[in-house]
């Protein structure tokens, strides 16, 4: 800034941060553990149509 005109902007204020509550956080680690789920019964559904097996619990 020179001639000491204008404001100098500080971006490590937290004003200038994105602040993720922590509700935020959880719904996100739930929808990424609910996508890997999804992966994974589409996976062993596949292979057991693909091999003919009969699933048991």
């Amino acid at each position: 800034m020179k001639f000491g005109m204008g404001t100098l902007d500080n971006m490590n204020h937290l004003k200038n941060k994105c602040i993720h509550s922590v509700a935020d956080l959880l719904q996100d680690q739930f929808g990424l553990a609910l996508v890997r789920l999804e992966n994974v019964v589409r996976g062993t559904i596949c292979r057991v149509i693909r091999h003919r097996l009969i699933p048991t619990p």
